[in-house]
């Protein structure tokens, strides 16, 4: 291994930069870079900024003060001074003798990790084989480096013009609900105060199907599942069905209270996943029902209500359907017969549904997640683009130049169409529409909300428009433009031995297709700028082929094709990276996955194109309250994983494998401990630091002779971290051997995951890991810890199973005391000495599992924050001795 160790190698202050990383995903800043354009699992500048950081300084120039906790809070702030960011280029060119290091990303994404090289004076250069990513990364990270400032005014002044087109031929799609005076409108001279004046900010709809019942007349069946309008401390605001069972019609009307007790009715209590009952005659409505009539065409859709600015300009306004005027289907044909432009016919990727619900229902098609009225108004704009493109072009522009402005028009339409779809729902609380893309897939909405994109609300076009031209001129400023490369990470055209440092966040096994996803943006982009990319936008698309995912449906639905082809590409793409890295050069791999087949799969392909790990650092990279991790066992942090060329091609011997391994697991602890991770974060941590020993070598021979498999050697590794966990957090004496198998995973369990549901393939290896069958005695028999359902593992807490008379008389397992204990002690404390004299516990083993229940590791804020299993140990140790202890001695 080089002795050239760099920062990252040696120390970087975790907890410093996981605060500034959470402070700069809740802020939602205006000019962030992200706001340009979705991109998926982007991770947050200030913890890029950081690894970059670490990674181009070497360890022995590092002071002490560039160390310390408040220097990288200064320096990876949102919004970081100039003068930060300049003692830092400063400090990177120094100890790079004096010449910009070249970084690269091989898997550039949403281009987070390029800019922040850029942003430290480096030479960077952004691959990706996506199309929708690789026009982001150029609108980020080259055309304002290159144009200036003064490229932003480009884009306002044609972009005004350009709304203001997309107005004239849509506008009477959305016309006024409430009456404006003229002289009102000529007094702000604002044309899209003009645009807006009067007009709803969103129209809300629902889905329905013809009702079952063929004994009445025809009629439909509102899928609707829920009503809420606004729910705000004071103010209740819902729908309430108005049904004349006689014609056999459902209206609507807006009812109002200051409680929801007031209101007289449950607006939440309508359809479920489609399951429901007609309001008109009772008829039963079931999923495969609603599936069969989506499938057959006959899905429709009927409209709820309109939504209003108040005329005091603060606070909503609701009108049901009926009292407000809806442009017909002639209307909105009659625009789209107008246009060059056509509706996206292309089809959606039939997944199962594990990312595209709405194919499950008959939405097949690109075309169906949008209302004739978006449809009419995002084809106006993707129209309206080529016809900017074209003035730019009169005007003189060079050509270069106003592309690159049609480009952030381009973006600009998918920004709105990810708030003018059919999968967009209206936000109750906040009294908004939420965006497409709430989670990483297209579920199927069954109460929808439509925003009017020229109201100056959220999904505004023109405020789009003054956005992107702001970012623009953020970026502007950063210095060289970056080399940005379409091209498939596993084929680089690059030289041998170029980089300083290869610095990616590739794709995580399984967890988002993201060519699947930017579909949905691309078939805009080929309407809107399709013309000036030919060659990335000219396929029906985005190419899936060489896509490094694990994605069965594509390989015939083989799960095993899938994988060994993942771990194929992933090969490639860092035997890449090794090429071209300079000798000495580290690699800095980003991954934040749960489970033993994603990391063995990347654990292979680095040690199989020549890399060892050298550290592993948790970095907090995940929204809190992100959509995908609520309720689920999902990291909260990525690992960023520092490998090295590996100088030796020898076979290592398992024995001096493992040898090294503990005084990893135990240093590693330690030190992560102190930094503040927990829970799954600190497994996994410690897991990827503990990967050292085993990759250090070309391969590791057991003494059976056989070679030692990296999905064998995590599972060793894991059985280690986790025994480590008990020992060193817990301070159970033998790494919980001690304890009974059963109890011992649940306390694992509960350490590693919460109480969050768990993938069933993590909760059965974890399982193996400490020593027990998932299948046999956890999920199954007389009170199991456990359930498993929808691939899901859900273990039970002491409220769910804990007043079985008969849990832990048996003695086998001290959960199963701890438990009864737990739930009487809440719950009936006058049978707890009864209980305890039955059961006859160790008295020591059970406070030690109380003890672990209760740590830390299950604190996700403040006690308000704390499992109500963890409170109820907290409390049962507080009143040890006079509960347990005098209850049993006594006895």
């Amino acid at each position: 291994m080089s002795d050239d160790r760099r920062l990252i190698e040696d120390f970087i202050p975790i907890e410093a930069i996981n605060e500034v990383a959470q402070r700069e995903k809740i802020g939602h800043a205006a000019l962030h870079p992200r706001k340009l354009h979705l991109w998926w699992a982007r991770r947050p500048l200030a913890a890029a900024r950081a690894a970059v950081f670490a990674t181009l300084i070497r360890a022995d120039d590092a002071t002490e003060h560039e160390r310390s906790a408040a220097y990288f809070k200064s320096l990876c702030a949102w919004g970081a001074s100039d003068m930060a960011i300049a003692q830092a280029r400063k400090r990177v060119l120094e100890s790079n003798g004096g010449e910009p290091p070249r970084v690269l990303d091989l898997f550039a994404g949403g281009g987070a990790i390029p800019l922040e090289a850029q942003r430290l004076g480096c030479e960077a250069t952004a691959v990706e084989l996506n199309p929708v990513a690789h026009l982001i990364e150029r609108c980020m990270l080259e055309f304002p480096q290159r144009y200036g400032p003064e490229l932003a005014d480009d884009i306002r002044k044609y972009g005004a013009r350009w709304v203001e087109g997309a107005w004239e031929r849509v506008g009477h799609l959305y016309p006024r609900v409430r009456e404006v005076a003229e002289e009102q409108l000529d007094m702000s001279g604002d044309a899209s105060d003009d645009r807006a004046a009067g007009r709803p900010i969103a129209y809300l709809w629902t889905r329905t199907v013809p009702c079952p019942n063929t004994e009445r007349a025809a009629h439909v069946v509102p899928l609707v599942r829920q009503t809420w309008l606004a729910k705000k401390k004071g103010r209740h605001v819902a729908l309430k069905p108005v049904v004349d069972r006689d014609a056999l019609e459902v209206g609507w009307e807006v009812v109002e209270g200051s409680t929801p007790e007031a209101l007289g009715f449950d607006p939440a209590g309508f359809s479920t996943r489609g399951r429901t009952s007609c309001l008109a005659c009772g008829a039963a409505v079931d999923a495969k029902y609603v599936k069969e009539q989506g499938k057959a065409g006959r899905m429709g859709t009927m409209p709820l209500a309109a939504v209003l600015v108040k005329e005091s300009g603060r606070g909503r306004d609701y009108v049901a359907a009926g009292d407000y005027p809806d442009p017909d289907l002639e209307q909105c044909e009659a625009v789209l017969a107008g246009l060059e432009v056509e509706p996206p016919d292309e089809p959606m990727t039939q997944d199962g549904g594990r990312w595209f619900q709405p194919p499950l229902y008959g939405l097949t098609r690109f075309r169906d997640l949008f209302t004739p009225r978006q449809l009419a108004t995002l084809c106006s704009l993707a129209q309206g683009v080529r016809e900017a493109h074209e003035e730019m072009v009169r005007d003189g522009m060079e050509e270069e130049r106003a592309r690159a402005v049609a480009t952030y028009l381009g973006l600009t339409v998918n920004r709105v169409g990810d708030r003018l779809s059919c999968l967009c729902h209206w936000h109750n609380s906040g009294q908004k529409v939420e965006n497409t893309f709430a989670r990483q897939a297209l579920p199927m909405v069954w109460d929808f909300a439509e925003a009017n994109p020229f109201a100056g609300s959220l999904g505004d076009v023109q405020t789009y428009v003054d956005n992107t031209a702001e970012i623009a001129a953020a970026l502007a400023p950063l210095g060289r433009a970056a080399v940005v490369d379409r091209a498939s990470a596993s084929q680089l055209a690059l030289e041998d031995q170029s980089f300083d440092a290869v610095i990616t966040d590739p794709p995580y096994y399984d967890n988002i297709s993201y060519a699947d996803l930017s579909d949905f943006f691309y078939v805009w982009l080929k309407r809107s700028v399709g013309f000036l990319y030919p060659e990335e936008l000219g396929g029906e698309l985005t190419p899936k082929r060489r896509e490094a995912i694990v994605a069965p449906y594509r390989h015939d639905g083989s799960k095993d094709a899938a994988r060994e082809f993942y771990e194929a590409e992933m090969a490639k793409a860092f035997a890449e990276a090794h090429r071209v890295l300079k000798p000495g050069a580290p690699l800095v791999c980003v991954y934040a996955h749960k489970t033993t087949l994603g990391w063995a799969s990347l654990v292979e392909a680095l040690r199989s194109s020549g890399f060892m790990v050298t550290e592993a650092w948790p970095l907090d990279t995940e929204m809190p309250q992100r959509s995908v991790g609520q309720g689920t066992a999902s990291l909260a942090s990525s690992i960023f994983l520092v490998a090295r060329r590996r100088e030796t091609e020898e076979v290592g011997d398992y024995r001096t494998v493992l040898n090294q391994l503990d005084g990893i697991v135990k240093e590693r602890l330690k030190t992560l401990t102190e930094a503040g991770v927990t829970g799954s974060d600190l497994v996994i941590a410690t897991m990827g630091a503990a990967l050292r020993p085993y990759t250090q070598f070309a391969s590791v021979e057991l003494p059976n002779g056989e070679e030692l498999r990296a999905d064998r050697f995590l599972d060793e590794v894991q059985s280690r971290v986790l025994g480590a966990v008990l020992r060193e957090v817990h301070g159970l004496a033998d790494g919980g051997g001690a304890l009974d198998p059963a109890t011992r995973y649940y306390v694992l369990a509960r350490f590693s995951y919460g109480y969050g549901d768990v993938p069933f393939d993590e909760a059965n290896n974890l399982a193996r890991t400490a020593g027990v069958e998932l299948e046999d005695g956890i999920v199954r028999g007389n009170n199991p810890l456990a359930r498993s359902s929808g691939g899901k593992v859900h273990f039970y807490d002491f409220t769910e199973r804990g007043e079985s008379p008969e849990l832990g008389l048996d003695g086998l397992r001290l959960v199963d005391v701890l438990h009864g204990l737990l739930w009487r002690a809440a719950r009936r404390p006058g049978e707890v000495e009864a209980y305890l004299h039955d059961a006859r516990p160790d008295v020591g083993k059970l406070r030690v599992v109380a003890q672990a229940l209760q740590g830390r590791a299950l604190r996700s804020g403040g006690d308000e924050d704390k499992a109500e299993e963890a409170q109820a140990c907290e409390r049962l140790l507080g009143s040890w001795r006079t509960l347990v202890e005098d209850s049993l001695f006594t006895g």
